[in-house]
């Protein structure tokens, strides 16, 4: 299983979804919003999902995990795909 926590003006977080999509794989999407006049994630149910999933607050998405497996952000997780290790981790 492949999630995404994400939100619509980030650039990465659509160059995420377009990879999962040229492969064929379901992905669920969880949309979380900033909020520039706090400087962090407005105080949503899908935040605080995100804030507990990755054991802290985090100010930057995607937030992606995948069979459990937490990957902090495109740049972590596209090297992972050059690598492999994606492939394995969407082995059961």
């Amino acid at each position: 299983m492949i999630e995404v926590f994400h939100a619509s003006i980030c650039g990465l977080c659509h160059k995420t979804f377009e990879f999962l999509q040229s492969r064929g794989l379901p992905y669920h999407a969880y949309e979380v919003i900033w909020d520039e006049a706090n400087n962090r994630f407005q105080d949503t149910d899908h935040a605080r999902e995100m804030y507990r999933r990755c054991g802290a607050e985090v100010d930057f998405v995607p937030q992606i995990f995948i069979n459990g497996q937490h990957i902090p952000g495109w740049r972590k997780l596209e090297p992972m795909i050059q690598s492999g290790e994606f492939e394995r981790l969407l082995k059961p």
